[in-house]
């Protein structure tokens, strides 16, 4: 019986190569995940939480479709052992800032890395074991590597679960033109206590020990600096109590961060003690997106009740811009009542940069209605560290202040030249000179008059 052209032989070829492209398709639409299936949803969820490494924070299926070869899901599962190892960094960074005196803001949220996470990878690279294999990938290295990831990441959590005492002190040996004094000083020490409540709710408890004011008396005056609780929830801080407030950028820096340890005159005016009692909100679109700060506040400075029905009320938009950021103020408020009572409205810009090679830059301006009169201020200053052998800066700063635009000849000017350099992580030694010139209808000449010299030692804890 004739079988044709191809003959026995060949058609029983052709029978078994039939059926094994019929059995390689059918392996191939199995060897695939999709929605699902278990795997595909903790790559997923790995996605959704931005931990896949140099794939966008979303859901998996906008950018690598509905279905995944089991090579391409192995591929992915390094990814997220790559993102997790990154946002590990980025916690113990944080957790660094956070351990700072005053840090300038909250810093960026990292994506948080928890145990769930590290047992969704753990599972993926069990069972995508033989892809990972053929991809050259050392699993045992990679399964023990997670486990150490683990071990850490239970110590991250341990240490921002602590309360912490932290805080400054600085000493200071000064001469001054106005004053006509040449002296030593114990200028500032600050005590921090901070902590969590549960896992949403941290409170900040701050005391401050200021040297003593001219004429009264050898004693020390002991503040109530800080003392707020925050509520946070994702991309959301709500902020309760006393606290700074959120105006540009030099307003919310610390102390010990300060490059000259003084603010432009300016600030210290229109915002006595950087703080006041309220409520703030804060909202971060990303890690390291715009940040909105809205606040109420009473308005009359720390430790003290309002003095009248009309609460202050503040707004902050901070942009990311290449090397730096920008942001936009507005505060409205009023002091006092009745007759006496006077608007404190105000319109702030500030920028600041940092590029390649260690300059700086940071400047802001403000315009607005203080205590019945038109002001106006701004300051802008500029730094190059000199030696690559610890963190050290040179820096030169310029600030103005006019109390009442309508006054010809009140203007505050103030030239400051000075070099901050880090002795180890907790010391900083500063030498600062500032040439003041305050024009003769300047309210606080007296105070403000001449050349002042200063150096300063500075511990943190």
């Amino acid at each position: 019986m004739s079988t044709g052209l191809l003959g026995r032989r060949g058609v029983t070829w052709l029978m078994l190569a039939l059926m094994a492209l019929g059995a390689a398709a059918a392996w191939g639409e199995a060897a695939s995940i999709g929605p699902d299936d278990r795997q595909y949803r903790e790559l997923d969820a790995l996605g959704r939480a931005g931990l896949l490494s140099g794939h966008p924070k979303g859901p998996i299926g906008e950018w690598a479709g509905e279905r995944l070869s089991r090579y391409e899901a192995a591929s992915l599962t390094l990814r997220a052992v790559e993102g997790i190892a990154q946002a590990y960094e980025e916690q113990g960074a944080a957790l660094h800032q956070i351990a700072r005196a005053e840090p300038a803001e909250e810093p960026a949220a990292p994506t948080p890395v928890t145990h769930l996470d590290l047992a969704r990878v753990e599972k993926l690279i069990s069972e995508f074991r033989a892809e990972l294999v053929t991809m050259g990938v050392r699993v045992d290295d990679l399964e023990s590597a997670m486990q150490d990831v683990q071990t850490r990441l239970a110590k991250v959590e341990a240490e921002q679960r602590k309360h912490k005492l932290d805080g400054y002190f600085q000493v200071r040996y000064t001469s001054d033109d106005a004053t006509d004094t040449h002296e030593f000083q114990v200028r500032r020490a600050r005590f921090n206590i901070r902590g969590p409540v549960t896992d949403l709710w941290s409170y900040r408890i701050e005391f401050q020990l200021d040297a003593r004011e001219v004429d009264k008396g050898p004693t020390s005056k002991t503040q109530l600096r800080t003392l707020y609780a925050d509520y946070k929830t994702g991309k959301s801080t709500l902020r309760i109590g006393q606290a700074k407030v959120p105006w540009g950028y030099e307003l919310l820096e610390g102390a010990p961060n300060l490059w000259s340890g003084e603010r432009a005159l300016f600030m210290d005016v229109l915002f006595p003690n950087q703080r006041d009692i309220g409520v703030q909100y804060a909202y971060r679109t990303a890690p390291r997106g715009p940040r909105l700060d809205v606040g109420i506040f009473n308005g009359t400075g720390i430790n003290a009740n309002d003095d009248n029905d009309r609460k202050s009320l503040m707004a902050r938009v901070n942009f990311p811009v290449p090397n730096g950021s920008v942001a936009f103020s507005g505060y409205a408020g009023e002091r006092g009542e009745g007759e006496e009572a006077t608007d404190q409205d105000r319109f702030g810009l500030s920028a600041r940069f940092k590029w390649p090679g260690g300059t700086e830059f940071m400047g802001e301006a403000v315009s607005g209605e203080d205590r019945g009169a038109d002001v106006r201020g701004w300051y802008a200053q500029i730094g190059q560290p000199i030696s690559g052998r610890a963190p050290n800066l040179l820096f030169v700063k310029y600030d103005q202040y006019d109390p009442d635009t309508d006054v010809s000849d009140d203007l505050f000017k103030r030239w400051t030249l000075g070099y901050w350099y880090q002795l180890d992580p907790a010391t900083r030694l500063t030498l600062v000179h500032a040439i003041r010139r305050p024009e003769d209808g300047f309210s606080q000449l007296a105070a403000w008059e001449g050349e002042r010299t200063y150096l300063q030692l500075q511990l943190k804890y």
